[in-house]
């Protein structure tokens, strides 16, 4: 009898315990194995970026491209349009030339005469040759053996990059460095891109180089 009441006794008391712990009345963490109690670990809330300001690159407006329309005519009547996207300038430096259509066999092209100087700058997507098949890095070696001078297209998704001078792959001249006059042109390779299009100036070098860095793809109309 004896033996019945102490059972009994010992589940009434340890109910309430029971109870509170479901309940989660229990202040302390549970020790740990080696007896000490086990850390209280709480949630970090993921951090929220902050709104993009003046001077973030991803709040700037887009892009202004320049003869966009006659860009994308040229390219769809190209052969190689498939391989080789339709590219225009954001900045052509002020010349503010005329656009005109321009004859690349194979491709696509578009020039900008100003008073007196016919076809003062341009660019192409020319016709595509075996070479152009090769990889980036292949390409990267060729135009710097190929050209006096080679730039990275930052603007553009890496590897994108250009060798150029004047005409014929040749230096600017000694006695005119900065190519004023001259014919300089450019050699481009854009990534994911096949062909290797051409950018020209018979401005200056200067002039060539802000071409270059304007140079976007066109994006679907």
């Amino acid at each position: 009898m004896a033996k019945l009441y102490l059972t009994s006794l010992y589940l009434t008391s340890a109910l309430p315990l029971a109870l509170l712990a479901a309940c989660g009345g229990a202040t302390s963490p549970a020790p740990s194995a080696s007896g000490s109690p086990a850390p209280i670990t709480t949630p970090v809330a993921a951090a929220t970026p902050p709104p993009p300001h003046a001077g973030d690159p991803s709040a700037t407006a887009a892009p202004t491209f320049i003869a966009a329309d006659l860009v994308r005519r040229q390219w769809a009547r190209a052969d190689n349009r498939r391989q080789c996207a339709p590219i225009a300038f954001t900045d052509d430096g002020g010349a503010k030339g005329v656009p005109r259509r321009a004859d690349f066999a194979g491709g696509w092209a578009v020039a900008f005469d100003l008073p007196g100087v016919r076809s003062a700058y341009g660019v192409a997507g020319p016709g595509l040759i075996p070479i152009d098949d090769q990889p980036p890095y292949r390409q990267t070696r060729r135009l710097m053996r190929q050209w006096p001078a080679f730039r990275e297209l930052d603007a553009l998704q890496a590897p994108s990059f250009a060798g150029y001078g004047l005409v014929g792959a040749k230096p600017y001249r000694a006695d005119n460095p900065g190519g004023e006059g001259d014919h300089s042109l450019a050699y481009v390779r854009i990534h994911g891109q096949t062909c290797t299009y051409n950018v020209w100036s018979r401005i200056s070098r200067a002039h060539l180089e802000v071409l270059l860095d304007g140079l976007r793809l066109l994006p679907p109309a």
